[in-house]
């Protein structure tokens, strides 16, 4: 089936953000679905599968940190329903090609999620809804959610058996983090996975943004995405690399530094570096500046061996501005520097005996230069100190 897949009115596109538990389980299908499968996120459902023979796996999240959504009479387990037979009456899905998931963290207990979720035959479905109806007339006190009950209790009786037929409880699990953590153990070191998983959560949520971004529909092919996440893992699970897993700065955050015109940023201005220099710099700035500190923070790196890398570089710097005063001497004040700059930036350096990053070097003599331990003018610190900031 190749239906257009369209949006329901309880898929709300775009306000995911906020929602932490939607993106992992995003993450999760990714990793697990088979070949021709795409992902959603909030597209038909919280998370959906879309497999290559046009069925649908709809799977509802809910997060129980604070109570129970799965306990008999929970108006969450009953909207969950409700939202599911509303798409079937508006032919948004069809029963017979969707599953009806409730993915349910930390493990909960459910009387009737539980006996509808093992009723597989009509009469099956038929049994457990009558033990629903038969308690719900004995109350007292109609539940809250009584009216949502009844409407499902009156759906047409294909609707029922569809629904409740296909219907699938997940609630077992107290962290939702451990299975995509069993699909990576085998190929990732441990001291590593969390890091992993955490970049690959991020991924897939960047991905998804960047679709509604454009105003495209935020659902992904997941053998591409495997591939590319597979591609990640083995440039990053290398104990010879201290891999960066700090991303890019957004243009809007990048054009804004560059604006206020902080040291490193006046320092290129002083020999005429272009805007795309600048624009660079700040970027490799940022994400040094975010990589040392996450490294030392995961223990990656001893924070007191930043000082050597430092006089590393101040090393390289001296021997560049030799270099360039012996071979450029008589060329402007400006194109010096820019000789001197960029003799740094092709620097490639270790760091605690481990390759890192080429924007890691760079954004590291950038931040020297904020910090005036160096300068590629030869009279930087008169210029600075003159610019009237």
């Amino acid at each position: 089936m190749n239906a257009e897949i369209k949006p329901t009115k309880h898929g709300a596109p775009g306000q995911y953000l906020g929602f932490a538990l939607q993106p992992v389980r995003a993450f999760y299908h990714l990793l697990t679905a088979p070949k021709g499968a795409k992902v959603a996120l909030e597209l038909q459902d919280d998370v959906s599968v879309h497999y290559a023979d046009g069925s649908v796996c709809l799977e509802q999240t809910k997060s129980a940190l604070k109570q129970n959504p799965i306990s008999d009479w929970d108006e969450d387990l009953w909207k969950a329903f409700d939202n599911w037979r509303v798409m079937l009456d508006a032919g948004q899905c069809q029963a017979a090609s969707a599953t009806f998931r409730l993915y349910v963290t930390p493990a909960k207990k459910g009387a009737f999620a539980e006996a509808l979720s093992a009723a597989a035959s009509d009469e099956e479905v038929d049994a457990a809804l009558a033990v629903i109806k038969a308690k719900l007339h004995k109350k007292k006190t109609p539940p809250a959610s009584a009216a949502k009950v009844l409407a499902l209790l009156d759906a047409p009786e294909d609707h029922r058996h569809g629904l409740f037929g296909n219907f699938e409880l997940e609630a077992d699990a107290d962290d939702p983090l451990e299975s995509i953590r069993d699909r990576l153990r085998p190929s990732i070191a441990e001291a590593h996975i969390d890091i992993i998983v955490r970049s690959g959560i991020g991924q897939a949520k960047q991905a998804m943004d960047r679709l509604i971004q454009r105003g495209e529909k935020p659902i992904l092919d997941a053998e591409a995405f495997r591939r590319n996440f597979h591609a990640f893992i083995r440039q990053n699970n290398l104990p010879g690399l201290l891999a960066s897993l700090s991303e890019s700065p957004d243009d809007t955050l990048i054009a804004g530094m560059a604006a206020a015109r902080p040291v490193f940023v006046r320092q290129l201005e002083l020999i005429e570096a272009t805007e795309e220099d600048r624009l660079r710099a700040v970027s490799d700035y940022l994400r040094a500046s975010a990589d040392k500190a996450d490294w030392a923070e995961r223990g990656e790196i001893f924070s007191g061996s930043l000082d050597g890398w430092d006089e590393d570089l101040l090393k390289k710097y001296g021997m560049a501005k030799g270099d360039v005063a012996d071979l450029h001497g008589e060329k402007s004040a400006a194109l010096q520097g820019r000789l001197i700059y960029r003799q740094c930036a092709q620097h490639v350096a270790p760091l605690e005996g481990r390759a890192v990053p080429s924007h890691f070097v760079h954004g590291s003599f950038n931040d020297l230069a904020d910090r005036r331990r160096l300068g590629w003018h030869s009279d930087y610190l008169t210029l600075l100190e003159g610019d009237g900031k």
